[in-house]
């Protein structure tokens, strides 16, 4: 009985460490979600070979617990390629720029309120609201705070992207990152008082739709390339940083992020430790990110919305 046991744990660890390992070789689409979760899913076969391991002593068990060890912990450094730290001379120069991005889905209508009402407290400089529909009947209150909004009548017909700022926005860009929908991304300048800056914004397709996620991020990528300007770049990426593609676009465009980003979906799990960070606020030196939190409320949605404080690092 523990032999078959042993059997049966083991074989579907090799399989389950195979699908992880794949992404050391090539980038394939399919598995776009798995690269997202490699530390869940390595932490998991750990926990199974440790368990199989004490109840069959399996020499093969013992082996496949040592290899998704290194598939976790490598995930955790792929984390840290991205990362940058804020200096002591930025935290004493305090936030001098606060962005909010959120999802708060496109069904929310009971959510469209409160949401509204966080955005008028929240004192963000910038507001991204993605699947922003819901949002509609509260521009009015919402332009008392961010007299400045693009999406939903203002430069395109659309509200699955909206960006509402509190300063002035020029050289505007909107475009779409594929054919499965329209006006995923926009791009601005904001006249911040601490100084001006690119707010990027963008929504991506969800990576199970054929090569579809990878495209949009060279799309993506594509858009941004020539900007030289401090940027900033936030939205709902259906990914986790780590992902193949991800790692691609962030090199190019040398984005970084918090040491340990929150999780943002699914809200069920997000408290227990098991949810991912999918949504993303990146950002480009000068600006440095001081921290980036999690809303205190999912306000109705399926994701939890982030809110970052940057700083403008001085030569």
């Amino acid at each position: 009985m523990r032999k078959t046991l042993a059997i049966i744990l083991n074989t579907l660890a090799a399989l389950g460490l195979g699908l992880c390992a794949l992404r050391y070789i090539g980038t394939v689409w399919p598995l776009l979600l798995l690269n997202s979760m490699q530390t869940h899913a390595a932490m998991a076969i750990a926990i199974a070979m440790l368990a199989s391991f004490v109840i069959t002593r399996s020499r093969t068990s013992a082996v496949f617990l040592v290899a998704s060890l290194a598939l976790a912990g490598h995930s955790v450094l792929m984390k840290r390629e991205f990362a940058i730290e804020a200096t002591d001379a930025d935290i004493a120069a305090g936030p001098s720029l606060r962005i909010i991005s959120f999802n708060m889905l496109s069904e929310n209508l009971e959510g469209a309120t409160d949401v509204a009402d966080m955005l008028l407290a929240s004192n963000a400089d910038v507001a991204v609201i993605l699947e922003g529909a819901p949002m509609f009947m509260q521009l009015k209150r919402i332009e008392a705070a961010y007299p400045y909004r693009l999406g939903c009548g203002e430069r395109t017909p659309t509200c699955d992207l909206l960006m509402f700022s509190k300063h002035p926005v020029t050289d505007v860009s909107i475009g779409d990152l594929s054919d499965l929908r329209k006006d995923r991304v926009i791009s601005a300048r904001i006249a911040a008082p601490a100084g001006a800056f690119r707010m990027v914004a963008a929504h991506l397709s969800k990576p199970f739709f054929d090569n579809y996620h990878m495209k949009e991020l060279d799309r993506l990528a594509a858009f941004m390339r020539n900007t030289t300007e401090p940027l900033v770049l936030s939205g709902d990426f259906n990914s986790g940083t780590i992902a193949p593609d991800m790692q691609r676009m962030l090199r190019l465009l040398h984005l970084r992020t918090v040491p340990r980003e929150p999780a943002t979906w699914p809200v069920q799990l997000v408290e227990t430790g098991l949810g991912v960070a999918i949504d993303h606020i990146y950002s480009r030196p000068p600006l440095v990110p001081l921290s980036v939190k999690r809303l205190d409320r999912d306000y109705g949605s399926n994701h939890y919305g982030l809110i970052a404080d940057f700083a403008f690092r001085k030569p």
